[in-house]
């Protein structure tokens, strides 16, 4: 894959996209956009191998949304996300969707933005470029991690919000925030996205 273009309705979720792109070296590889409109005008001006979108973001119905995306390139890919139903999975499959990814509904930004991130952390370039990176650099701060900050870091790759991570952990809210600014400053990062790259190029994660 060379080029990918995500729809990220919000624009925090966009700059978390922007962020981990850049970090991993494939800035210019990858384009966010903020409605369905952009998305395919962007893509008819020159046309990306991947698409990403919400099945709301798309308009709802996946066959229109993938005919208008594959009007531009028939070979482009087109991976959808949202809360499907039998139904509409077969429809967004039969309309030639390379693949699905299901998640619960109130967050289609969170769980777009988690797929968009995968998929840059396999990009052919942002391997090339973490490897590039002295490992040396990077040893001395796994071993400062705490086990819950690894839980923490861990959750955060998942695209989880500060209180589902409370939730899930049985912790407060402000606990959250206290592990996840010492483990920002332990991988000498400034955001989600940086952190979560960080640590799969470190392989804290996995």
């Amino acid at each position: 894959m060379k080029t990918m273009i995500v729809g990220l309705a919000t624009e925090e979720a966009r700059d978390r996209i922007a962020a981990c792109a850049e970090y991993m070296g494939v800035g210019r590889s990858v384009a966010t956009v903020a409605d369905a409109g952009e998305l395919l005008e962007l893509h008819r001006r020159t046309p990306s191998d991947l698409v990403v979108a919400d099945l709301a973001f798309a308009g709802t119905d996946p066959v229109v949304f993938a005919g208008a995306v594959h009007a531009q390139s028939r070979y482009t890919q087109v991976v959808l996300t949202g809360p499907f139903s039998p139904f509409t999975a077969s429809r967004a499959m039969a309309s030639g969707a390379a693949a699905l990814v299901c998640g619960p509904n109130g967050e289609p930004d969170g769980l777009t933005a988690s797929v968009a991130r995968s998929i840059i952390l396999t990009f052919p370039g942002a391997v090339r470029a973490a490897a590039a990176i002295p490992l040396q650099a990077m040893r001395p701060r796994r071993d400062r991690l705490t086990p819950r900050e690894v839980q923490v870091l861990r959750a955060m790759s998942d695209g989880k919000s500060n209180a589902q991570i409370a939730t899930e952990l049985f912790l407060s809210v402000d606990t959250v925030k206290c592990h996840a600014k010492r483990l920002f400053r332990k991988l000498g990062v400034h955001d989600r996205a940086h952190a979560v790259a960080e640590a799969f190029r470190s392989r804290l994660i996995c």
